[in-house]
Formats: C-alpha cells, structure tokens, sequence
C-alpha cells in the first residue's frame, strides 16, 4: 500500500521544498546556505536516490519506504520477542503494518518514518542485547532524521541503562555513539539555526493534485520555447519540481509573484479572482495565466 502510495500520490509542498532547497542543489551549495536545514539524513539519502534514479515522486520517496521495511524487520522480531509466535503475535504485526499507512509515513519524502524506523531498530537490538554500539548509532540517526524524535530516544536510552545496571558500559557504547552521530551531521545546520525560517503554506492533498493538473496543461501550452513562470510562494516550490522532473530547463526558475509584470505565465490561486491575460487552466484551487496581466 505505501508502495502504491508513494508512486501515485501528487508531491506535497514538504517534499518539493526538502528537495528544491537541499537536494537539487550541490552538497557544497547546501552547507553555505543560510538556510536551517530539517531532516538531515533523510535529504542525504534523498540525494542519492534522485541521483540514481532522476526526479520523480517516487525517487524522493524511495529511501522512505526502504526505512518502511526495516521498520518491519524491527516490529517483526519485537513481536516475535515479546508474545512468541501465537495470535497475538500475527494480531500486533498487523497492526503495526498498517498504523504507519494511515499517515502516509513511509509513503512521503520527509523523515518522520525513518526516524522512527530507526527508534524501533535499536529498541529490537536493545532487547536482543547485542550489538550495543549499532543500538546508539541507530537513536543518533534517529535524531539526524527528525530532532522531534529526541525524547523518545532519550527515554529508550535511559531504559536501556536501567535494564543493564552497567553504567559504564552504557556511556561507552549507547550514550557516546548518540550523541557523536548526530554532532558529526547536525553540525552544520545547527550553526544555520538563526536563519529566517523558509516555509511555504503546505498544500492539501486535492489543491496540490489540481496544481499537477495546472503544470501539465502549462506544459502543453508553452510547447519547448524558453518561458518565465512566476507564481505564489505555496505553490513555487512544487513548480521547481515539475521543471526537474520533466528536465523543463527552458523554464527560468520559479519567482515569487512578479508584481513588474515580467513573466510569461502566472500560476495563481483561483480564490485571488480573474487577471488580465489568456486563461490557460483554471479549477476550484489554481489557475494558469498567459501574460499580460
């Protein structure tokens, strides 16, 4: 289900702004960005993925749903540990299987899935007691794939140390790797954390569908010639993620609304009322405009 999902589903303004900001650009671009960065590891990977396979909704969200299966392994052998392998084994993994789909966890491009993935992972190798060291350098993932995750690492940490009574084994290998992974990879984006936050309105499922609708009929309006597109800040981050996806380069970048009157088309919300100019698209959400306006 989160397969399909994640194939067919329309990208949401989280995922083209996680990829418009820190993936399409260099590594190099990215680091001297003054920019704070969310989702760390998740953009890494992210990164790799479109690299491999291009831009397409279902590269960004590819890393997602390989964290989707180790997710599975880690609820798999909790569950085996912990009810043996009787109906109410079979009964919590498949509740387990489907909560993360009625949310669209590993199914979308961001790095709450991971993050919690990564939770469950050194939860099954805390109880398994074995592999410490991997037990703290999955909570430090944890963190570098969404910071929100810190005090359920915390508590899974100081659980760990009240099962083990040890310490000095526990500072050695769970506390020290936690906390040296996420130093190493949060480094730079926690000395960007005073940058000016950076985010658009996030899009509903049904508005960022008829956005799709308005770059396809775009598309076809514009043919191959060089065009200058300016639309709203909602939607401009979805926009640079068509232009990668189709490798539209005769497209110049996204603007913010151009006031000047300098683009050629304009994608704009249809709640702003009808402009001047050649009607182009338009439903309940979005309209597309051929300039003049």
């Amino acid at each position: 289900m989160q397969v399909y999902r994640a194939a067919t589903i329309p990208i949401g303004t989280g995922e083209a702004y996680l990829y418009d900001r820190f993936v399409r650009p260099t590594t190099v671009q990215v680091l001297a960005a003054e920019l704070a960065d969310r989702e760390v590891l998740y953009s890494l990977l992210e990164k790799r993925s479109v690299g491999l396979f291009h831009v397409s909704p279902f590269s960004v969200r590819l890393p997602g749903l390989l964290f989707g299966v180790l997710y599975m392994i880690a609820v798999w052998r909790l569950a085996r540990l912990a009810l043996g392998a009787g109906w109410r084994f079979a009964a919590l993994v498949l509740v387990a299987a489907v909560a993360p789909t009625l949310g669209d966890w590993f199914a979308r491009a961001h790095g709450s899935g991971a993050a919690l993935a990564l939770l469950l992972c050194a939860a099954w190798l805390a109880v398994e007691r074995r592999y410490l060291n991997l037990v703290g350098i999955c909570l430090g993932l944890s963190l570098t794939a969404q910071i929100g995750f810190a005090i359920p690492a915390l508590a899974l940490a100081l659980s760990i140390l009240a099962l083990r009574k040890k310490w000095w084994e526990w500072i050695d290998r769970v506390a020290i790797p936690a906390v040296v992974v996420p130093v190493i990879l949060l480094a730079v984006p926690a000395s960007h954390a005073h940058a000016p936050a950076d985010n658009p309105p996030e899009l509903s499922g049904r508005q960022a569908a008829h956005l799709e609708s308005a770059l396809d009929a775009l598309r076809a309006d514009a043919g191959t010639k060089p065009i200058r597109i300016a639309t709203v800040p909602a939607a401009e981050p979805i926009v640079n993620f068509y232009r990668a996806q189709h490798r539209a380069n005769h497209w110049e970048r996204a603007s913010r609304d151009d006031a000047a009157g300098q683009s050629d088309y304009y994608v704009l919300p249809t709640s702003g009322g009808a402009r001047a100019g050649h009607l182009v698209y338009r439903d309940a959400d979005f309209a597309v405009v051929r300039a003049p306006l």
